[in-house]
């Protein structure tokens, strides 16, 4: 076997590190995006909606209380404070109306709060959502101890099938007393308990974001370009690699030239013609200017002069034509490059925000990056769902990287080499 020397195991550790340091970004990304709320070092995991030890005018904002108008604070032994309700005995159904603005409920995993109340009494939650449908849930929560406890109830969204969950207005916790039943009880805090870690950030920038349709959009663009510079660059790259015609290398020294001009430069001229042509707001103004790269045919034309010549002459020969030779003999031995050149492209593509912005206006052509560019403009830094937004807009490059990689290697390596 043989021994793996002392400078390879430091070159690879050196790898490793610089590797786990490069992947960082995307894991914190990853972590802040399945926070329910708050950022990765302010974490929200819960929230308290009701705090009786506060002022009860302060509470009575942000609370409804109905069914009954027999409640106060109260002042319990060790200090703290709690609301008493001391309903008719007529009054058998009690409702804690918590308010909630525009809230989405499916974050919350299960309310909890401290209650001294008859073990017979029954409890069902209820919602009303923006709309203003109001509905409760099917199922009904027991209290099984007498005096003080704190109890922790489950929240199922599913339940509710007509209100609006991801955007609820008002908490209803109704409390119910069988007839002949004390109806009075205390309560002390009512706490929110979220999910975490949750994938509804995912959720709802997928559905309510319309990054769907971004995604769909920069796809399609992405695919196109990414078939137009396979194809075309490596075809006028075979054309400078093995034929000779006058002015060849005048040519691809212009080509090389046009490396050098910024994109701002061009983007008037690019816009004006595809408005001129109609093209504006469509997928043709971003794939038609990107079909043909000047990088592509550099890097396609350096990697097929390698190629040894020999078989283009055998080839001849044997009577193939030009086309024959390219689609038969060029074309296979140059899958290493083409996939680096297919992810370079892909990359650029779909990274590219600069382009997009000037010939896109309309919200349903929008492409990726401009969808989470605008993404914080709407959500006012809802750290969260952006960090969920940004790992969705980077998955497909990171999976087009996984399943080309071995292509990449060879390609980056045998670029290195000289046959």
């Amino acid at each position: 076997m043989r021994k793996i020397s002392i400078k390879n195991k430091v070159l690879f550790i050196v790898l490793l590190v610089l590797l786990i340091f490069s992947l960082i970004p995307l894991f914190l990304t990853f972590l802040t995006a399945v926070i329910p709320d708050g950022d990765l070092f302010h974490i929200t995991d819960g929230k308290t909606f009701l705090d009786f030890e506060k002022s009860f005018k302060f509470q009575r904002a942000k609370m409804k209380i109905s069914g009954t108008k027999g409640y106060k604070q109260f002042k319990m032994e060790d200090g703290t404070k709690s609301i008493v309700f001391n309903p008719e005995e007529n009054e058998r159904e009690i409702e804690l109306v918590v308010y909630m603005l525009d809230k989405d409920i499916n974050l919350i995993n299960y309310l909890e709060f401290d209650v001294n109340i008859n073990p017979a009494a029954k409890l069902r939650i209820g919602v009303k959502d923006m709309p203003g449908e109001v509905e409760y849930s099917d199922k009904t929560y027991s209290f099984e101890k007498e005096g003080w406890h704190r109890y922790n109830f489950k929240l199922d969204t599913s339940e509710f099938k007509v209100v609006d969950t991801k955007h609820t207005s008002q908490l209803i916790l109704k409390f119910e007393f069988p007839e002949g039943v004390s109806n009075e009880f205390y309560l002390d805090e009512v706490f929110a308990k979220y999910h975490y870690p949750t994938w509804l950030n995912f959720k709802t920038v997928w559905e309510e974001n319309d990054f769907a349709r971004y995604i769909f959009n920069s796809s399609v663009v992405s695919i196109f370009v990414v078939l137009g510079n396979l194809l075309f660059c490596t075809m006028v790259a075979y054309a400078f690699a093995r034929k000779q015609f006058k002015g060849k290398e005048v040519l691809f020294s212009i080509v090389l030239a046009t490396m050098m001009i910024p994109p701002q430069v061009i983007v008037i001229p690019i816009f004006i013609l595809m408005k001129n042509i109609g093209w504006i707001d469509t997928y043709q103004a971003l794939i038609v200017p990107a079909l043909v790269t000047p990088f592509g045919i550099f890097f396609m034309r350096q990697y097929i002069e390698q190629l040894p010549a020999e078989l283009d002459r055998a080839a001849y020969v044997d009577g193939a034509t030009d086309w024959q030779i390219f689609t038969k003999i060029i074309l296979p031995l140059s899958k290493p490059a083409l996939a680096v050149l297919g992810i370079n492209s892909f990359i650029g593509v779909w990274n590219d925000l600069f382009m997009p912005l000037i010939l896109i206006s309309k919200q349903e052509m929008w492409t990726v990056q401009i969808g989470l560019a605008n993404f914080n403009q709407l959500n006012q830094v809802q750290w969260p769902s952006t960090m969920a937004a940004s790992t969705i807009a980077g998955l497909p490059i990171i999976i087009v990287f996984l399943i080309f990689q071995k292509q990449i290697i060879s390609g980056v390596v045998d670029g290195a080499v000289k046959y």
